[in-house]
């Protein structure tokens, strides 16, 4: 039997894509590397998504348009041809002591344009204010960190969560990153953050390894004005702890995530930055409604499995919970009137009743198999989001499901440089019915198709992707 340990753990921490690294070495032992990837596809879509204006989307329409759904007149259908362009790039220094101490510092941005052909837009994720300071950007990474091998690890700074760097490493390879990693009720990024990882403890059956991170962030004012935030609006500190255990073996890595959150804004974009709940400035019956700050929370147990050296199989499933998280006004300074979009809110109710939020549940999987030959990569893979349990008397998603599946092909190009794969895909997306999309989705437009107006959605793709 051929051991697939290597393959199993070369897995276990790598990036979305498998960085290939520039490495220098300096004198007294430093070390220093570049790393990173630059990414670029086609997509053309059988109908392009219904978009509902702008000025549709205010108080009484939300981005879910869960109480009032305009007329199919006044909507229009996006482009069926769309584009993305990613960049990442990382730079990290290391050394080791002569006390086998590791040492080490990391600096990871990410960039994201809707142009293939466009470079360095903007941040991939945007978690701070934009006239930010170099060292207050939107970094992916950010970190120090020391390490011994018999007593782990630790790392302070800005991280990716493992609830959403772990999806997208499993996800990424059946083309599914952009349908699991980001959804559901998780935060990848966690601004400021404190990890302890645990040594490699190792028995015959194979290797486990246990993490533990407590995550915070600043109070969210700076988009709320000041006068009311002075006046009471109950802006919180937010605050995430996660643990992380993976197990492998010759034929199976196994990872469970567990991550809960309270104070943050509430969101099922599971990329999304953990970022501050901005009180609540809003009344009700001409007194402060006065909501309580929300909390959510994930668990995510996944997987690879290789029979043998040509074929992978990949599975996950995950709960996603939710306190619920009242509707908001936006009363930014620099808006005339009450619109959504500093908080929109989360699961709540009518506005007769305050517009509070309601708690929410539900259960999401995944799968997909792999199969290598040669230079090619062979994928199929699939989502189902599952129906939400809530006592929410609106249609908010909860009673929604829906199915998105993936078959693609990829191929390594060495003729030109060893870290260039040219991709291929065909999508096809399936909601149970009409309606808000399902809880665990970000927005309606999540798969490709409005919930609100179609059912299906159907796509292909065409992409190169570059590391360094």
């Amino acid at each position: 039997m051929t051991s697939l340990q290597p393959k199993a753990l070369a897995l276990v921490l790598a990036a979305p894509v498998s960085l290939l690294a520039a490495t220098f070495d300096g004198p007294d032992g430093n070390k220093f590397d570049i790393t990173g990837f630059t990414k670029h596809e086609w997509s053309r879509s059988a109908n392009g998504a219904r978009i509902v204006p702008d000025t549709l989307s205010n108080y009484t329409y939300d981005n879910r348009n869960v109480e009032t759904r305009p007329a199919l007149a006044q909507t229009r259908r996006a482009d069926r041809n769309s584009e993305l362009s990613m960049q990442q790039l990382s730079l990290g220094w290391s050394k080791e002591t002569a006390g086998a101490v590791g040492l080490e510092a990391r600096a990871t941005y990410r960039w994201r344009s809707d142009e293939a052909v466009r470079f360095f837009k903007g941040p991939d994720v945007d978690y701070r204010p934009a006239n930010s300071d170099l060292w207050e950007r939107d970094y992916t990474e950010r970190f120090v960190g020391l390490s011994r091998p018999d007593l782990g690890a630790l790392k302070v700074g800005t991280q990716l969560s493992r609830s959403w760097s772990r999806s997208d490493a499993f996800s990424f390879p059946i083309g599914l990153s952009g349908v699991w990693a980001d959804s559901g009720a998780g935060y990848g990024i966690l601004p400021t953050a404190v990890r302890i990882t645990s040594p490699i403890m190792e028995d015959g059956s194979g290797k486990l390894t246990v993490e533990l991170t407590a995550a915070t962030h600043k109070r969210n004012t700076y988009m709320v004005d000041p006068a009311l935030t002075a006046a009471g609006t109950g802006p919180t500190k937010p605050n995430a702890v996660e643990l992380f255990l993976q197990y492998s073996n010759a034929k199976n890595l196994i990872e469970l995530t567990v991550q809960s959150a309270r104070g943050a804004k509430q969101t099922a974009f599971g990329k999304s930055a953990l970022i501050g709940w901005i009180g609540d400035p809003d009344t009700f019956g001409g007194a402060p409604r006065k909501a309580a700050a929300p909390s959510q929370s994930v668990v995510v147990l996944q997987g690879n499995h290789w029979p043998d050296t040509r074929n992978m199989f990949t599975w996950g499933v995950r709960r996603s919970q939710w306190s619920g998280s009242a509707a908001t006004c936006n009363y930014s300074a620099a808006t005339a009137n009450c619109i959504f979009g500093l908080d929109p809110g989360f699961n709540y109710g009518a506005e007769s009743k305050g517009s509070l939020g309601y708690q929410a549940s539900t259960y999401d999987a995944m799968v997909g198999w792999s199969r290598y030959q040669g230079l090619y990569t062979y994928t199929i893979g699939g989502v189902y989001f599952g129906r939400a349990s809530s006592k929410n008397p609106i249609e908010w998603g909860q009673s929604n499901s829906a199915l998105h599946i993936n078959i693609g092909v990829a191929r390594k190009v060495p003729e030109v440089d060893k870290g260039l794969t040219v991709t291929a895909g065909v999508a096809r997306a399936q909601y149970q019915k009409l309606g808000p999309a399902p809880v665990s989705m970000p927005n309606n437009n999540f798969l490709g198709a409005n919930s609100l107006y179609d059912r299906s959605a159907v796509s292909g793709t065409v992409g190169l992707t570059w590391t360094f």
